[in-house]
C-alpha cells in the first residue's frame, strides 16, 4: 500500500514538472511610453509572440521593450518560462475551429510580419537626439486602423478585397532588383508571407477572420529573367518611371551631344554628364551636384509618375531633381540650409554609418567621399542655384529675356495640365486607354507630330498654331484647353506663345521672342482661289465672301443637330461642327439642322457616328467646306463622286470606314486635296498606288 502511495506521489510530481509554467498577464511598457496587456506566450529570435485577453497576438521586437520588460522577458527565457517558436493562433470564442478555417487573422498572422519588416520605418512618431521622427511617406503600420488609414499624399494602400489596388501588395511583389520594392533593406517578404497578405486582401482586409477562406498559393517574386520574358505582358503608362542613365565608353559616336550654339561644348558636357570641380573653382549646382543627385538619389526622390493608372510619388516626398525642389525640402521641413552643415539633413543622413536606419542612399552603398566633399562645399557655399540656371525655375515661367526650353519649361507645363489626358496610351483594368483625340503631348515629337486631324503646332506663328488658340479661348468656350480646372494663367499662354514664336524647337533658342512684337510676314503656301489676291490663305480668302450668321441661328442649329458649333475665330464667318459629345448616339436625323448653316460650315465631323452616306451628301452641299472627318463611320463609296464639285476641299480623312478602291476613283477627281487618310478602310495597296499616281502632291495616309 505504501509502495502504492509512493508510486502516485512519484507520479504527480513528474506529470506537474513536465507541463510549461504559462507566464501570467502583465502590462508591458515600449521604448516609447505605450502600453499593453498580456502574457508572453513564445519568441523567434528577436521577436517575441504575446497574447493580450482578447485573444489577439502581437509581435513586437525585443529593442521595443523598456528596460524593465526586456530584464524580465530575458529571466524568463532563461528559465524556460517562455518556450522557442510561433504558438498556434488560438481560436476565438473556445471552438474547435482552426484560425486556418475561418481565414487569415491580421492580429497574428499578417501584424507580425509589418512588425518584423515594416515598423522600423512606418511606426508612431518618436523623439531622437532632441528631434521628432515621423514615420516615411507618412504610413504607419503599426496598428490595423493606421494601416487602413494610408497616408495623406499617398491614400490608402489596402483596397479590400482587390489586390491589384492595394499599393501595399504591389510594392512586396515586386521584382527584387525594382527600387520600388518593400522593405528596401534584407531579403524580400517570402513566398508565404506574401500569399498571407493576399489572401487576407482578398478575404476582405478585417482585422479579425470573416469567416471567407482563400485558398492558399504560392505566390513568386518576380526574377529578372522573368520580368525580362513577360516585358511584354506589363502595363503601359502615361508618363515612363526615371530611365537609368545610359553610358557609353569614350569616344564612341553614340556619346555625342548636340551643343546648342551659344554654348560651348564643355559647358555642355558638364551639365549633362557632371565634372569635378577644379581646385579653388566654386560649386556650381547643375555641373557638379546635380548630376550626383541624379546618380544616386533619384531613383526614389522622382517627379511623380504614373504606374499601371496609379501615381508613384517620391519618397518621403522629397524630390532631388531640380534646384527649386531640393531646397524645398519636404513636410518635415528643408534638407538643405545653406552655410549650415548641422540643419542640412541631406547631409547629416549621407554620413550616417551604414547601419543606421537613416542612412543615406540605402541601395548601392555610400557615397564616396569626393561627393559627400561637393555636396559639402556647396552648402558652405550658400546652395545656391547656377548662374543662368533653367534646374533652378525649371516647371516655372522663364525670365523676359530667357529663351524657352521645350524641356525645362514647356513639358513639365503640359504634364502638370495636359497628360491626365493627353499622355501615352496605358493600360487599366483589362481596357486600354487612348489618349483624348489620338493627341500625345508627353514628348517634344509626339507634339510636334499632332494627330491624324493634323499638326497643332506652326513653328513661328501661334496664330496658325492650334496648341495655343485652344488655350486662349474664352472661359466659358466649351473648346477651352484644358478643359477641367482653372485655365492656364497668362503668364502660361505667354510663354507658350513665345516658345512658338521662338521656332518652336527643342533646345532653346538663341534669341528670347517678344510676344507682343508684329508678327512677321509669312509666305502663304495654301491654294489660292483664282479669283482672290493670292496673298490670303484659302480660309482667309473663303471667309471674305461669306455672311456671319446670327447667333441666333447658330444657337438653333446647334440645339437640335446636338453639334458643337463653333465660329473659326470671333470675328470669322466661318464655322466649325462636330459632333465631339455623345457620338456614339448620333445619326442621320441629326444632319438636316445643320443645312441652314451648310454655306458657312469649313470644318466638318461627323467621325466616330452611325451616320450614313447622306453626311457625305451634306458635305457636297457645303460650298465652302475645306476639312472633312468621317472617321469611324459606315461611309462607303456610294455618295463619295458627290465630292468631286468641291472646290476648296483640301483634307478628307476617311479612316475605318467601308471606302473601297472602287470610291478611290471618286476622291481621285478631288485635285485640291491635300490630306487624305485611309487606314483601316477597305481599300488595297493597288488602290492606294492609283491614288498617288493621280494625286501626286496628297499626302495620303494608308
Amino acid at each position: 500500500m505504501m509502495e502504492k502511495g509512493l508510486l502516485l506521489i512519484s507520479l504527480f510530481v513528474y506529470l506537474f514538472s513536465s507541463l510549461q509554467a504559462e507566464e501570467p498577464f502583465r502590462i508591458f511598457k515600449t521604448a516609447s511610453g505605450q502600453t499593453l496587456e498580456a502574457k508572453a506566450v513564445g519568441y523567434e529570435g528577436k521577436i517575441f509572440i504575446l497574447v493580450d485577453k482578447s485573444g489577439r497576438m502581437f509581435g513586437p521586437k525585443f529593442n521595443d521593450f523598456s528596460v524593465e520588460d526586456r530584464t524580465y522577458l530575458v529571466e524568463a527565457v532563461k528559465a524556460k518560462r517562455i518556450p522557442k517558436g510561433r504558438p498556434s493562433p488560438p481560436s476565438s470564442g473556445g471552438g474547435s475551429a482552426s484560425t486556418t478555417a475561418k481565414g487569415v487573422d491580421f492580429h497574428s498572422e499578417i501584424m507580425p510580419i509589418l512588425q518584423q519588416r515594416c515598423n522600423d520605418c512606418h511606426k508612431a512618431p518618436y523623439e531622437e537626439n532632441g528631434r521628432t521622427k515621423n514615420p516615411k511617406a507618412g504610413l504607419r503600420f503599426d496598428t490595423y486602423d493606421w494601416l487602413m488609414k494610408g497616408s495623406e499624399d499617398i491614400g490608402p494602400v489596402i483596397a479590400a478585397g482587390d489586390t491589384d489596388a492595394s499599393i501595399l501588395f504591389e510594392v512586396i511583389t515586386l521584382p527584387p532588383d525594382d527600387d520600388m520594392i518593400m522593405p528596401p533593406k534584407g531579403d524580400p517578404l517570402t513566398a508565404e508571407q506574401i500569399d498571407l497578405f493576399r489572401r487576407w486582401i482578398l478575404e476582405g482586409a478585417a482585422e479579425k477572420p470573416s469567416g471567407k477562406v482563400v485558398p492558399k498559393a504560392v505566390v513568386k517574386t518576380s526574377t529578372s529573367e522573368e520580368t525580362k520574358d513577360d516585358s511584354s505582358k506589363d502595363d503601359k503608362i502615361h508618363k515612363a518611371p526615371p530611365k537609368k542613365k545610359q553610358t557609353f565608353r569614350p569616344g564612341s559616336f553614340f556619346a555625342h551631344v548636340v551643343v546648342p550654339l551659344g554654348v560651348s561644348p564643355e559647358e555642355a558636357m558638364a551639365k549633362i554628364q557632371g565634372s569635378k570641380p577644379k581646385p579653388g573653382e566654386p560649386i556650381d549646382f547643375d555641373r557638379h551636384v546635380l548630376p550626383i543627385l541624379e546618380e544616386r538619389c533619384n531613383s526614389c526622390h522622382h517627379a511623380p509618375f504614373d504606374r499601371s493608372g496609379r501615381l508613384v510619388n517620391p519618397k518621403a516626398s522629397l524630390r532631388f531633381d531640380t534646384f527649386a525642389q531640393v531646397m524645398k525640402g519636404n513636410l518635415d521641413g528643408p534638407v538643405i540650409v545653406a552655410n549650415d552643415l548641422d540643419k542640412s539633413r541631406l547631409y547629416t543622413v549621407l554620413n550616417l554609418p551604414e547601419d543606421d536606419d537613416l542612412f543615406m542612399p540605402p541601395k548601392g552603398g555610400p557615397m564616396v567621399q569626393e561627393q559627400k566633399d561637393v555636396i559639402k562645399r556647396w552648402i558652405e557655399e550658400g546652395a545656391k542655384p547656377s548662374k543662368n540656371s533653367t534646374s533652378a525655375i525649371k516647371g516655372g515661367i522663364p525670365a523676359p529675356d530667357e529663351p524657352v526650353s521645350f524641356k525645362d519649361h514647356v513639358l513639365p507645363l503640359f504634364e502638370k495640365r495636359c497628360l491626365n489626358c493627353h499622355g501615352e496610351t496605358y493600360v487599366k483594368n483589362g481596357r486600354t486607354i487612348k489618349p483624348t483625340a489620338g493627341l500625345q503631348l508627353n514628348t517634344y515629337e509626339m507634339v510636334i507630330k499632332g494627330n491624324l486631324d493634323g499638326t497643332i503646332v506652326t513653328p513661328g506663328d501661334p496664330s496658325d498654331s492650334a496648341l495655343y488658340q485652344v488655350v486662349i479661348l474664352a472661359d466659358d468656350d466649351p473648346e477651352l484647353m484644358p478643359p477641367k480646372g482653372d485655365p492656364l494663367t497668362e503668364d502660361e499662354r505667354t510663354m507658350i506663345k513665345r516658345w512658338i514664336l521662338e521656332g518652336a524647337s527643342e533646345e532653346p533658342a538663341a534669341e528670347a521672342a517678344d510676344p507682343n512684337a508684329a508678327p512677321k510676314p509669312k509666305e502663304k503656301t495654301e491654294l489660292a482661289v483664282a479669283t482672290t489676291s493670292n496673298n490670303l490663305s484659302l480660309l482667309e480668302q473663303l471667309a471674305k465672301g461669306a455672311i456671319a450668321p446670327g447667333r441666333t441661328q447658330l444657337k438653333a442649329a446647334a440645339d437640335k443637330s446636338l453639334a458643337l458649333v463653333t465660329q473659326l475665330s470671333e470675328r470669322n464667318p466661318l464655322i466649325r461642327a462636330e459632333f465631339s459629345s455623345f457620338a456614339g448616339e448620333i445619326n442621320d436625323s441629326n444632319l438636316s439642322p445643320l443645312s441652314s448653316i451648310k454655306s458657312n460650315i469649313s470644318h466638318f465631323d461627323v467621325s466616330r457616328t452611325k451616320v450614313s452616306d447622306k453626311a457625305v451628301d451634306l458635305a457636297a452641299s457645303m460650298q465652302r467646306l475645306y476639312w472633312f472627318n468621317a472617321r469611324k463611320t459606315i461611309v462607303s463609296d456610294k455618295s463619295l463622286n458627290s465630292l468631286s464639285k468641291l472646290k476648296y476641299l483640301t483634307y478628307l480623312n476617311l479612316a475605318e470606314t467601308k471606302v473601297t478602291d472602287r470610291g478611290l476613283r471618286s476622291i481621285a477627281g478631288i485635285k485640291t486635296l491635300k490630306e487624305i487618310y485611309l487606314w483601316g478602310s477597305a481599300v488595297t495597296d493597288e488602290g492606294i498606288a492609283f491614288l498617288r499616281k493621280e494625286l501626286p502632291d496628297a499626302k495620303i495616309i494608308f
